[in-house]
């Protein structure tokens, strides 16, 4: 692949064009690899954000990376979009992967400082036409190999750059339409700060805080939603996100948000209770209370047991049938039928197998903690243990209120 440089603006942006899509772009990917955003939470965004009702003028994402989530923008909004990038080999992959799209004429590739608005809208002028920014769409680089980081770290930084747009970005009544796609493991206090950044350059802004899950036993998104995008009165949205493309949410309808680290129960699971796995967007998000109002309980009814950020657990009075709005977030539930009182390890494959069979259950979801090398070979022998049973299916979790193992047949669906 010839990548060619047909603009360059005073500032020293570089507008990126490709000229020949003959060439293997392997090295290129291996350096952007780590960066894109999944297929499915691009297109769910980008669907999400056509529903808007968004002013004329550009899609900007200032700090691009791999580019794919600006190619799906493109491909759902009726809208010019630039992409933004200050690596030269990102920006190149970029301009790759618009072309190859058969929608590629809505979108340039700028090379350059994603936070010096000035010189960036100046190509962007000159190639879209446009003279402003209809929508932000803003993931800021984070440090690597860290669980954990300062809002001050993230890169570009956030009052740097909604201060350098707010003089091109559309403010509406609601506020200007952004995404800012942020860490899940981002603490309260600093998704304060990030509100705080925003209002402070966007008084008034409405803002609406999403989870998303892709169902794997964690948070995998978090963005906040302002002006627009944000749900009106809504503080929070949960999302569940198939493999399909189609999606469940759950949000507050002004409700006072429950905290994710109090209300929790160190309840010992009993013989015969009714138990169900809930996905951890549920309690991260705050929604709880609105959890269990939407499944026929009263807020505060369901006992939420032992604190845990991947498997969240709930003591059910009855069944969350599949009709019920909150049944796209129970990953499983099942009655309690029988308790190991030790870990779960090579050594008690046997006892575990044993429990199974005694209870007409043929096989069993690992849902603990378990290093994933020794979750597999355990799954794999327990499969052939229970291969010829004829049964019910069976999930194992940790009690809540003691160090045992509880063994639940699942409900049938």
């Amino acid at each position: 692949m010839i990548l060619g440089f047909d603009m360059t603006s005073e500032t020293g942006h570089k507008l990126v064009e490709s000229l020949d899509l003959g060439v293997d772009p392997r090295a290129i990917k291996k350096e952007v690899r780590r960066l894109v955003t999944p297929k499915s939470v691009s297109e769910y965004r980008a669907k999400i954000s056509s529903k808007a009702n968004l002013p004329e003028g550009v899609i900007l994402d200032p700090a691009a990376g791999s580019g794919g989530q600006l190619l799906a923008y493109s491909k759902y909004l009726d809208r010019p979009c630039a992409a933004v990038e200050l690596s030269p080999q990102r920006a190149d992959f970029c301009a790759y992967q618009f072309s190859k799209a058969s929608n590629n004429s809505s979108v340039i590739t700028i090379c350059g400082d994603g936070t010096d608005a000035q010189g960036v809208m100046s190509i962007v002028e000159s190639k879209t036409g446009q003279t402003s920014i209809c929508m932000l769409h803003v993931d800021p680089a984070r440090p690597m190999d860290t669980q954990k980081h300062a809002v001050s770290e993230m890169q570009p930084s956030l009052s740097v750059l909604l201060e350098s747009w707010s003089e091109y970005i559309h403010v509406g009544p609601d506020g200007p339409a952004m995404t800012l796609d942020l860490s899940p493991r981002l603490a309260r206090q600093q998704m304060l700060e990030i509100e705080d950044i925003v209002l402070a350059v966007f008084p008034r802004t409405s803002m609406t805080w999403e989870w998303l899950s892709r169902g794997g036993g964690r948070v995998d998104r978090l963005c906040l939603q302002t002006g627009p995008l944000a749900d009106i009165g809504s503080a929070s949205r949960s999302v569940r996100l198939w493999n399909d493309g189609s999606f469940s949410t759950l949000h507050d309808d002004g409700d006072i948000l429950d905290a994710s680290d109090m209300g929790w129960s160190d309840y010992k699971l009993c013989l015969g209770d009714l138990v169900a796995l809930i996905d951890p967007v549920i309690p991260k998000s705050g929604l709880r209370g609105v959890f269990e109002e939407c499944a026929g309980y009263a807020r505060g009814e369901l006992v939420w047991i032992g604190k845990s950020e991947r498997r969240p657990l709930a003591l059910l009075h009855e069944e969350i049938h599949s009709g019920s709005e909150v049944r796209p977030f129970v990953v499983t539930q099942g009655v309690v039928v029988g308790r190991m009182a030790s870990k779960l390890d090579l050594m008690s494959i046997d006892s575990l197998a044993s429990l199974a069979m005694e209870n007409n259950i043929a096989t069993i979801q690992v849902r603990c903690s378990l290093e994933p090398r020794l979750h597999k070979r355990i799954t794999d022998r327990l499969r052939q243990i229970l291969g010829q049973i004829h049964g019910s299916p069976g999930f194992l979790i940790e009690d809540g209120g003691s160090e045992d193992l509880v063994l639940c047949k699942e409900l049938e669906v």
